[in-house]
C-alpha cells in the first residue's frame, strides 16, 4: 500500500525507520524461563525441586511477564498509535495473540468437567462436575476475559488465564493512552505505577498476591513500569546503543563488564522474587524486573549471548502455550495417578496443598523420584506446547490480522510483517 511522502503518515513512518528493529531475544528467554518458573510453582509433585524457595515464590515471575510485555509493545507501537484506525488495529491484533489459545483451553476444561460425570472415580470426590469456580456462571467471565476484573473472590477454570484478561487491559488503556496523551505517555505512566500498588496494598497488604477481581492492577502497574522503562532509554538514546552493540565488532560472549552487569542483575532479580514473596516488599518487585529487561534489552554479555543460544529461544516463542496449557497437564497427570491408584493400589495421590478441593498432589515416596516427574511434566508440557502454538496460536494471529485488515486496511508499517519482536506474555 503505497503512502505519500508528504503529510504526517509519511514523517511517522520516517521516524519509525530511524528507529532499529530490535528483537530482543535474550529477552525472550527470560520470558520463557519465567512461564517454566511458573509451571514449577503449580506442579503439586513431592520432590526436592517444589521444596526449593524460589519454586514456592515462582507465581512472582508473572510480573516479569507484565513488564516485559509493557517494554515491548511501548517498543513497537507507542509511535504507531497516531489514528483511530491504528488503536483499533492494535485491539484486534493483541486479543488475536491471546485469545484463540485461551478459548481452546477454555473449551479442554469444559469437556474434561462433563467427563466428570462419567468416569467419578478419576476425580477428587471434594471437587464434583459444575461446581465451585467451575461453575458455568465463571465461563461468562472467562469468554469475555474479564476474569482478572470480575467481581469474584478466586480465580475460575484455567486458573492461569488471569493473567491474559488482565494484560489485555492493560493493552487497552496503554493503546488510548498513546493515541490521547501521546506527549504526556510518560506522566500517565508513572501515576499508573504509583496507582496500581497503593489500590493494591489496600485490597492484599500481606504481599502482591492479587488475581481475581484486581488482577487488573497488578497488570498495569507491571505493564506501566515496563512502558516507561522504554520511554526512558528511548529518551536517553540507549536504544539506538542496543541496537548499534548488536552489530559492532567485539567479543564473542560480550565485555567482562556488561557480563557482570547481567550476572548482579539476575541474581537481585531472582533473590528478590524469592525472599520478598507474600510480603509487602514484592510490591516494589516490577522495578527490579525492569532493572533485569534494561539490563537484557541491550545484549552485550556472556549470560544474554547464553539466552540467545537457539534451545532457550525456542522455549521463549512457547512461552504463551506453556503458561496456558500447563495447569491442563497437571491436572491430568494427577488423573493418571489416581487411576493408577484404583487399578494397582497404591498411594501415589495424596494431600499436598492446603485445601481438600484443590490440594491433592502425588507423592511417590522419594523427592528423587518425584524430581523426575516433575522434569518429565515440564518436558511433556514442552512438547504439547509445540502443538499448540503450531495449530492454534500461529493460525489464530493470522485469522485475527486478516480479520484486522478487513476492518481497517492493510496496516502501512507493520510490526508483525516488518520484524518480530519479543512475544507477548501473556503473560
Amino acid at each position: 500500500m503505497g503512502v505519500s511522502a508528504q503529510g504526517p503518515s509519511a514523517q511517522s513512518e520516517d521516524r519509525l525507520r530511524a528507529t532499529p528493529a530490535l528483537r530482543f531475544e535474550a529477552l525472550d528467554s527470560w520470558r520463557g524461563l519465567a512461564a517454566i518458573m511458573v509451571v514449577l510453582f503449580h506442579a503439586q509433585i513431592v520432590s526436592n525441586i517444589r521444596l526449593l524457595g524460589v519454586v514456592r515464590a515462582g507465581e512472582a515471575f508473572v510480573d516479569l511477564f507484565f513488564v516485559l510485555s509493557g517494554f515491548v509493545i511501548a517498543h513497537a507501537y507507542l509511535d504507531r498509535l497516531s489514528t483511530p484506525r491504528d488503536v483499533g488495529r492494535f485491539f484486534v491484533l493483541r486479543l488475536g495473540r491471546l485469545y484463540p489459545l485461551h478459548v481452546f483451553m477454555l473449551g479442554l476444561f469444559l469437556l474434561f468437567e462433563i467427563a466428570k460425570g462419567f468416569v467419578p472415580g478419576l476425580v477428587n470426590t471434594a471437587d464434583p462436575a459444575f461446581t465451585g469456580t467451575n461453575q458455568p456462571s465463571y465461563l461468562v467471565s472467562n469468554l469475555l476475559l474479564l476474569q482478572g476484573l470480575w467481581p469474584q473472590d478466586s480465580l475460575s477454570w484455567n486458573t492461569p488465564s488471569w493473567s491474559i484478561s488482565a494484560e489485555y487491559l492493560a493493552y487497552l488503556l496503554f493503546a488510548v493512552a498513546a493515541f490521547a496523551q501521546r506527549k504526556r505517555i510518560a506522566l500517565w505512566l508513572c501515576l499508573a505505577a504509583i496507582a496500581a500498588p497503593l489500590v493494591l496494598c489496600l485490597a492484599s497488604p500481606q504481599g502482591m498476591l492479587s488475581a481475581a477481581g484486581t488482577g487488573f492492577l497488578r497488570a498495569v502497574y507491571g505493564f506501566s513500569v515496563g512502558a516507561l522503562l522504554y520511554r526512558l532509554l528511548s529518551h536517553f538514546a540507549l536504544m539506538q546503543g542496543a541496537a548499534s552493540s548488536r552489530t559492532a565488532p567485539a567479543s564473542r560472549f560480550g565485555s567482562p563488564g556488561w557480563t557482570a552487569l547481567e550476572v548482579l542483575a539476575t541474581v537481585l532479580a531472582v533473590v528478590s522474587a524469592w525472599k520478598s514473596h507474600a510480603t509487602p516488599l514484592s510490591y516494589g518487585l516490577p522495578f527490579v524486573f525492569a532493572m533485569l529487561v534494561g539490563v537484557f534489552a541491550q545484549e552485550r554479555g556472556a549470560v544474554s549471548y547464553i539466552l540467545r543460544r537457539r534451545p532457550l529461544v525456542m522455549i521463549g516463542m512457547l512461552s504463551y502455550s506453556i503458561y496456558m496449557i500447563h495447569m491442563f497437564i497437571q491436572l491430568r497427570l494427577l488423573n493418571l495417578a489416581r487411576l493408577l491408584d484404583i487399578v494397582a493400589g497404591t498411594t501415589f495421590v495424596q494431600q499436598v496443598g492446603r485445601s481438600d478441593r484443590y490440594g491433592g498432589g502425588i507423592d511417590l515416596g522419594s523427592l528423587f523420584a518425584g524430581d523426575l516427574l516433575i522434569v518429565a511434566m515440564v518436558a511433556v508440557t514442552i512438547a504439547a506446547s509445540f502443538v499448540t502454538y503450531r495449530l492454534i496460536e500461529r493460525p489464530g494471529q493470522q485469522a485475527f490480522r486478516r480479520l484486522a485488515d478487513h476492518l481497517f486496511g492493510p496496516a502501512v508499517h507493520s510490526v508483525e510483517r516488518g520484524h518480530r519482536p519479543l512475544r507477548l506474555v501473556l503473560r
